[in-house]
């Protein structure tokens, strides 16, 4: 490098203010869009769960009725819960649904890894369960959910 080079180098401000500018815009953009997916999570208390395995719903629960069931899903009622049994061809998923906590959780699974497992219970709408080996996905009801579901 020449001297001419380097005293240049010397003489240059480290961020001139176009690069303050750039860089503060990037910055506004990255808060708004933390700000909004953490701020709008709809976190009303769970009201109820659908149960799907591959798109199509198998199992229906609305804390305020009964369950509705599809030919091959075992369900039973143990004290304050329901067991959820789900049987694919790839294997089985057991649901827990704990009527008092209006919670929801998978306890039991046969799939490789088992990472359904490690997820927390469903407590209110802002989260999903999802086990990618058998491709069932446990989520909230919905607001403007119709219970009359197409089984």
């Amino acid at each position: 490098m020449s001297l001419k080079k380097v005293e240049q180098v010397k003489s240059d401000k480290g961020f001139r203010i176009w690069d303050l500018i750039v860089y503060g815009v990037i910055l506004a953009i990255v808060a708004v869009l933390f700000l909004t997916v953490f701020l709008t999570q709809d976190t009303d208390p769970l009201t109820g769960v659908k149960i799907s395995v591959k798109g199509e719903a198998v199992f229906v629960y609305d804390f305020s009725s009964e369950p509705t069931a599809k030919d091959g899903v075992e369900w039973k009622e143990e004290g304050n819960g329901i067991t959820v049994t789900v049987r694919v061809d790839e294997g089985y998923n057991v649901i827990y649904i704990d009527k008092n906590e209006k919670s929801v959780k998978i306890t039991d699974a046969d799939c490789k890894g088992k990472q359904c497992l490690y997820f927390s219970a469903i407590k209110d709408n802002s989260r999903i369960i999802y086990c990618n080996p058998h491709s069932l996905k446990i989520e909230p009801l919905s607001i403007n959910y119709s219970p009359e579901i197409p089984f």
